[in-house]
């Protein structure tokens, strides 16, 4: 995941990467939710207090990826001449933070085992695929195409299945294998390209570190061809189910209102709408985070 120029605030709000996390990924797990509680014919109400349960067991996750994922880019950081949140950060403060999201997590992992053994499974393989991501021996980061399907699946798809099998657990009706497919093959297609948009910002720097990313392995037009030709398609027609199945007329009615606004972008501003490339704005990314 892409690192970025680090503020002026410290303590340990300043190493969980909240700002770079919070809109991006738990936006589009909430708009999963209530799809969800919606197509099985579900009242949002009296869930609203698992669901902030729901968001805890996601947050600390998050910061559990976070921390492990700065502590293992120390070197390689430095060597990119690249902020690190960890930066003279000592083993002790990095090991009591590990160590309380690792408490924390199994809690929450010991309820959603009652709740739902495939909910637990879902919360489990997360936490195994980020740590398989950053940790050495097998650092998936720096393994090209299995990172990039890491990131994906730990960011976007096992959280966004986990949000489907909570809700399926809690109104204890049967998600349509339908809704499965269509969250699961967006969610993946979404985290690949957002993964991949990041890897072509920070190819120079992640050349300099010897970070073996996809984009140096396969070079930026073939991975930009591969996101622009191969997942995007994936992505809009997997998106099209979600909206098909859960027919929520108000998400249309945005969808309508956020392709007026990027005509005005475009026609009035200039900037154009891009499927996949470097430093840009790309496509449908402000649909699913604000809309």
């Amino acid at each position: 995941m892409a690192n970025t120029k680090l503020s002026s605030k410290s303590g340990i709000l300043a190493t969980t990467r909240a700002g770079e996390w919070w809109v991006h990924k738990f936006s589009p797990l909430l708009a999963t939710f209530y799809a969800t509680v919606g197509l099985l014919g579900g009242s949002l109400l009296p869930l609203l207090g698992r669901l902030l349960g729901l968001v805890g067991a996601l947050l600390v996750g998050a910061i559990y990826v976070s921390v492990i994922n700065d502590w293992t880019d120390l070197t390689a950081d430095a060597a990119a001449g690249k902020a690190n949140r960890l930066a003279g950060r000592s083993g002790l403060f990095v090991g009591l933070v590990l160590g309380g999201c690792l408490l924390v997590g199994s809690a929450f992992g010991v309820y959603f085992w009652h709740l739902s053994h495939l909910v637990a499974g879902l919360y489990l393989a997360a936490w195994v695929v980020y740590s398989l991501y950053s940790l050495p021996p097998v650092r998936l980061k720096n393994r090209g195409l299995p990172g990039v399907l890491a990131d994906a699946s730990g960011a976007h798809l096992l959280p966004q299945l986990l949000v489907v099998a909570a809700v399926q657990a809690w109104l204890g009706r049967a998600v349509p294998g339908a809704w499965w497919v269509a969250v699961g093959a967006w969610a993946l297609a979404c985290g690949i390209r957002n993964i991949v948009w990041h890897q072509l910002g920070d190819a120079v720097a992640d050349a300099q570190a010897g970070i073996d990313t996809l984009v140096l392995r396969w070079g930026a037009g073939r991975t930009q061809w591969l996101g622009q030709a191969v997942v995007f398609p994936v992505e809009v027609v997997a998106f099209g189910m979600v909206l098909g199945l859960g027919q929520p007329g108000w998400a249309l009615g945005l969808l309508g209102l956020y392709g007026g606004l990027e005509w005005c972008r475009w026609r009035i501003w200039g900037y154009r709408p891009v499927v996949l490339a470097p430093d840009s704005r790309i496509v449908l990314n402000d649909y699913y985070l604000y809309f």
